[in-house]
């Protein structure tokens, strides 16, 4: 089936195949990560003499944008390798850490590929109530579609701290066309910034021969607060006693029976977005494999968004195709989440959509057709649709259309599959630190225009799309607590994490994974792909394009397949009672005595009470 604009013509469009989406530049609110101690390069990097892209030092950048927010001055410093640094006074927050920012346009060209390292010396004055300040150092065509080679927030502290960012060059610039950028649109602030180079060293070192600022995040000490408090709550909204009664034919209690608890599937959903094409068609035998013993739910990436169900990413898109991976899922015992049913701006969009813009009655019309339409095809076979996909800059529908047209979104949804729980979804509610954004204040406020206006909206999709901008645990509660006083379940929709520190991004992953299963609100949390050849940004959680496994997958097997999960065994005692503390979700539960065997079934929920099994 081809799922098309009705009687539209539609042809090819270019565009992302992989990712959710370009997404505008991330916030990096309060608390971003600190700089800790610098990685040792190797004895390459010092023999080999990198092109300075910044020539005439940190002097060189100038303010820009709402300049009237901050005031800079430079300053004398002393027993540092550098004698002038700026002095940064932000006297007002912004909306935007772009609002206000240094500036400086890279004259030299750089090519894809080219590898650089930028050193920063960073220093906070105290004065605004917190001894700390931040940025964020960005190299940035200097343009629409402002796309990055590096966005890399920072946190200064009271003493001078050296901050080395390495990082390879995404695209080619031309002399002019590359822009190096402090971010400073923050709350009030004073901050220092000195001592700044870019070394472009081109193909001649590999990102590995230079030095690195390791990051961290605040509460991934082993003894931070809030592991207890999350095993606390984990153990009252994640488990449940699990108890056995074991009697024979005549209901006589059976003392000192074996009984093995063994659980087939957790109750919390644990998913990735997946490739319906790897999953149908012949071979991909590993992808397969791990789909099916990693994850109870799952998410088509690409198979269900309208831009290639109507044509414009050429053949081979169609609903048939989603319709076969939805069957292999439920076949394997995995739940499917459908994405997306309108993500709102014309860049994501049907590229015919486009010819109805000047008039809004058929092009409101022809919106709703197709959520009627593909709803209606995978009727009763989805558990979620995301029918509204990042609205906050994704708003071209609405800006004709009106802000209502989102409830008959939802209206249409509903109505084309009652079954299916309706889910809003948007990025950059969890990544970049903690605190309030304009991204975070528009989507808590059309959460409650939806919900003012009566729409059918079941649940609210959280993405995670993490780079060096981690947020702590902690941090990450309380973004979830602030969506969670609507009193609808929240799913993290879309997790990954982009930085190439591998042991870092392990243990950031056990601890959000474990942060978010703590929270009462949450139900699952679904990563962005598993596998580096099939990923956005080629830089998946779990496994390496070889297959080999990352520390990060290797931490997401010991919490998410054993740690979370039950699998133990005991003895009857007199009263023929078995009972163990377990985990929400299905088991099959053995007893064996005296060479009589049985096995059955059961669903540990909430409540459940006492499972009583006859021997023959």
């Amino acid at each position: 089936m081809r799922l098309g604009l009705r009687a539209l013509a539609l042809t090819s469009l270019v565009t992302c195949l992989a990712c959710s989406g370009q997404r505008a530049p991330t916030p990096s609110p309060a608390s971003a990560p600190s700089p800790v101690a610098v990685g040792a390069p190797t004895g390459k990097y010092g023999e080999v003499k990198g092109v300075e892209l910044v020539p005439g030092g940190v002097a060189s950048f100038e303010l820009q944008g709402k300049v009237e927010r901050a005031a800079l001055s430079q300053v004398t410093v002393e027993s540092q390798p550098f004698e002038r640094a700026l002095r940064l006074e932000i006297k007002e927050r912004s909306g935007n850490p772009w609002d206000v920012q240094l500036r400086l346009p890279v004259a030299r060209a750089v090519q894809a590929g080219d590898v650089l390292l930028a050193t920063i010396y960073l220093k906070a004055e105290p004065g605004h109530g917190d001894a700390a300040a931040r940025t964020e150092f960005v190299m940035e065509l200097g343009r629409e579609p402002w796309s990055k080679s590096v966005s890399y927030p920072m946190r200064a502290g009271a003493e001078w701290q050296k901050v080395h960012v390495r990082y390879t060059a995404q695209r080619s610039y031309a002399p002019g066309e590359a822009q190096l950028l402090f971010r400073l649109g923050y709350e009030p602030q004073t901050l220092l910034i000195g001592g700044v180079s870019v070394e472009n060293f081109g193909q001649k070192l590999a990102l590995s021969d230079l030095p690195t600022t390791k990051l961290s995040y605040p509460g991934m000490q082993a003894d931070a607060a809030w592991r207890s408090a999350a095993a606390a709550r984990i153990d009252q909204l994640r488990k449940q006693d699990l108890a056995v009664l074991v009697q024979d034919r005549n209901g006589n209690a059976v003392a000192g029976a074996d009984v093995v608890v063994h659980q087939t599937k957790q109750a919390f959903g644990f998913g990735s977005a997946v490739v319906a094409q790897k999953l149908t068609r012949p071979g991909n035998e590993q992808y397969k494999q791990l789909t099916a013993e990693l994850f109870n739910t799952a998410v088509f990436e690409n198979n269900l968004k309208w831009q290639p169900l109507a044509g414009d990413w050429g053949e081979g898109w169609t609903v048939d195709v989603a319709l076969k991976g939805v069957d292999w899922l439920a076949q394997h015992g995995i739940q499917a989440r459908g994405h997306v049913l309108v993500w709102p701006s014309w860049k994501n969009l049907p590229r015919a959509l486009k010819g109805l813009e000047k008039d809004p009655a058929k092009l409101r019309a022809a919106v709703n057709a197709h959520i009627t339409e593909l709803a209606g095809a995978t009727r009763g076979k989805l558990v979620h649709w995301d029918v509204l996909n990042e609205p906050f800059d994704n708003h071209d529908l609405m800006d004709l259309l009106g802000e209502d047209v989102m409830v008959e979104w939802f209206r249409a949804a509903r109505g084309a599959d009652p079954s299916a729980k309706l889910f809003i979804n948007d990025y950059a509610i969890l990544a970049g630190g903690p605190g309030t954004t304009p991204h975070r204040d528009n989507y808590e406020r059309v959460i409650q225009l939806l919900l003012d206006k009566g729409a059918p909206l079941d649940a609210i999709g959280i993405q995670g799309h993490f780079d060096a901008g981690l947020t702590g645990p902690e941090d990450v509660l309380e973004l979830l607590d602030r969506y969670a006083k609507f009193g609808k379940p929240i799913w993290i929709t879309e997790y990954d994490v982009d930085i190439d520190d591998e042991a870092l991004a392990a243990k950031f992953t056990r601890d959000f994974y474990t942060a978010a299963f703590s929270h009462p609100a949450v139900q699952g949390i679904i990563m962005w792909g598993f596998w580096d050849g099939a990923h956005w940004h080629r830089n998946a959680p779990l496994y390496r394009e070889d297959w080999s496994l990352k520390p990060a997958g290797q931490a997401y097997r010991d919490l998410v397949l054993r740690e979370l999960r039950t699998d133990v065994s005991g003895k009857t005692d007199a009263r023929g009672a078995y009972k163990t503390r377990a985990f929400l979700g299905s088991y099959a539960l053995t007893v064996s005595v005296a060479g009589a065997r049985k096995t059955v079934p059961l669903e540990l929920a909430n409540g459940s009470k006492p499972a009583v099994i006859k021997l023959d």
